[in-house]
């Protein structure tokens, strides 16, 4: 998955200390969880992200689809496959992050003032 991520964006913010600090927080608050959301062609992950869950919360990270034509939208059937995971079970919303990204207002992003968002947010995240 990173592989994937650094392939396609070379140069992007999930460094190796950001992704240790990740994989350093799984388990001391069982409310967090990083997570991968994926599609696999014959074996290989042509589309994917990582991001966490806290509490009933999910926040994208970062994320990547092969761009050879026959991969064309799998990116975006990644999505709304991982948007109907999280509707269904029972996650209040979905941190998409980066709201200046067309694709994202597209797949019917909403997007909140920072002090909106930070009480959301705090509150859905802790009601655990």
């Amino acid at each position: 998955m990173v592989e994937g991520i650094n392939t396609l964006h070379q140069y992007n913010w999930l460094t190796p200390k950001y992704l240790n600090t990740l994989k350093a927080s799984q388990g001391v608050d069982e409310n967090f969880k990083v997570i991968s959301a994926l599609i696999r062609e014959e074996g290989e992950v042509v589309a994917g992200e990582i991001g966490y869950i806290i509490g009933k919360t999910y926040t994208s990270l970062s994320g990547f689809s092969k761009r050879e034509k026959e991969y064309r939208n799998y990116g975006t059937t990644q999505l709304v496959l991982l948007a109907l995971y999280l509707q269904k079970n029972g996650f209040a919303f979905w941190n998409l992050g980066q709201s200046y990204m067309p694709y994202k207002l597209m797949l019917g992003a909403k997007i909140f003032e920072r002090e909106d968002f930070l009480k959301r947010w705090y509150v859905e995240s802790t009601n655990c």
